[in-house]
């Protein structure tokens, strides 16, 4: 789309001049010769920069330009005025002019004004997307990443979070739904109403009915009191639906009528109650194939899945570890007051684990070896025994593969892998470890000695 600019100046000829000199360096312009036919143009022509006459048959301009700049904040308005009147270019910039120009104006000088116009106005835009982007990082928490595909994610979180459309959110247990879920609502209008979060397979099906819609005095055994739901509690926010997808086939028609009108019926009562609310909801579990099988229900699939979110696991974005991982050991920095820092070595390992937890599971990973850290910079010993199985079984197979090595050494590091997977199967004791490889305490010692001590 061309740069488009409007000139507003009640001499035709003027006008005539600019429109056809710029049109032929391809900026769309529009011209307009008093206050009230620029009033429309500027409304109906959405212009990006407007040059602006002093002098006006209708209306004062700098009256106009005070309108406008409340009106239109996100345009330029550059004032034209005759005879060098210093007072009036004073009073253009104290009410928001960007510049202003002294007739007669010279055709160079209004290209120059333009270029550097939409200089500024792109700054300015690339300013604002880099406050929001600040925003989205800092709402965001723990989704950390660089890799394209958490970039697309942000991207999606940037774009829904404005609107009301449901969300479903899939993928693996720990891949950090629940956290896309908070970011969404706190980048919404929504953001100072409730996010209220239910997990759907921790309440026993009979009672997940009375926990998201209420019930009334009487309606159950224990029913003492009238209580509010969860929806209720929600209402004007957000209500956040954790692995939606062990609902049993009947709720799942009672949730479709709340997704539907946004209404429900406490149990034990025959009056609808109306909410505004919100509903993102997230799964581990493939809906779709759970449609096709006939043990989710397609409409209400179809109700919650308006803008589908995937969240991949911590397997396939690998490149994101170093990140997350910088970013947990920062939290213990400043818990336990210590300079925690892993090595790249480190760093390369834990990317060739497969993580089935997902970064939950690299959290807790980070928690682990922070407390159990003699000293400021991590090792692997300090991670859990899945994690350093997996070592042992890269270094097993590189040490076989490495042909600079003599056979003498490659049988050593396997001797060290040994050891060391002994030890941790005897929880660090040496006499366990030495029964386990067949070897007397004193000659195990003998081999610590011989390989860690250096």
């Amino acid at each position: 789309m061309k740069n488009r600019i409007l000139f507003v100046d009640d001499e035709s000829k003027i006008l005539r001049i600019f429109q056809a000199s710029l049109t032929k360096k391809e900026y769309d312009v529009v011209t307009a010769a008093n206050g009230q036919e620029a009033r429309k143009k500027i409304f109906e022509y959405d212009p990006d920069v407007v040059f602006l006459d002093v002098r006006l048959p209708d209306v004062s301009g700098l009256d106009l330009l005070q309108d406008f700049v409340k009106l239109y904040p996100n345009k330029v308005f550059i004032m034209m005025t005759a005879f060098g009147d210093v007072e009036n270019a004073v009073s253009a910039m104290k009410a928001g002019a960007f510049d202003y120009i002294v007739k007669p104006v010279k055709l160079n000088e209004i290209i120059i004004l333009i270029e550097k116009a939409f200089e500024w106005l792109q700054m300015k835009q690339e300013n604002a997307l880099l406050k929001e982007r600040l925003k989205i990082a800092e709402t965001t928490n723990d989704l950390i990443g660089t890799s394209a595909v958490m970039k697309r994610i942000f991207q999606l979180i940037e774009r829904v979070a404005p609107t009301d459309a449901s969300v479903l959110l899939q993928g693996e247990s720990g891949t950090g739904k629940s956290k896309i879920a908070e970011a969404i609502h706190r980048l919404s209008d929504r953001k100072d109403r409730p996010f209220i979060a239910v997990n759907c397979s921790s309440i026993p099906e009979q009672l997940l009915e009375s926990e998201l819609f209420g019930h009334e005095k009487g309606a159950f055994t224990g029913a003492v009191t009238s209580r509010k739901g969860k929806f209720e509690a929600a209402n004007g926010g957000t209500i956040f639906l954790d692995e939606i997808g062990e609902i049993s086939p009947s709720f799942q028609a009672k949730l479709l009528q709340v997704t539907q009108d946004k209404t429900f019926m406490r149990v034990g009562s025959n009056q609808l109650i109306t909410v505004d609310v919100r509903i993102i909801a997230a799964t581990n579990r493939d809906l779709k194939k759970m449609v096709e099988e006939g043990t989710f229900r397609e409409d209400l699939y179809y109700r919650l899945n308006i803008v589908d979110i995937y969240v991949p696991p911590l397997r396939e974005r690998k490149d994101d570890i170093p990140l997350l991982v910088e970013k947990f050991l920062d939290y213990h920095r400043q818990k336990y007051n210590r300079k925690f820092h892993a090595p790249k070595e480190l760093i390369k390992l834990l990317q060739n684990y497969s993580w089935p937890g997902n970064v939950r599971e690299l959290q807790n990973a980070i928690e682990r070896a922070a407390v159990l850290c003699q000293n400021e910079e991590l090792s692997i010993e300090d991670f859990p025994r899945e994690i350093r199985e997996e070592k042992e079984s890269l270094l097993g197979v590189s040490t076989l593969e490495d042909r600079t090595l003599s056979l003498p050494q490659q049988l050593e590091e396997i001797e060290k892998m040994l050891i060391l997977k002994a030890l941790d199967e005897g929880l660090g004791q040496p006499a366990a470890a030495a029964k386990k490889l067949g070897i007397s305490r004193q000659s195990l010692l003998y081999k610590m000695n011989k390989y860690f001590s250096k």
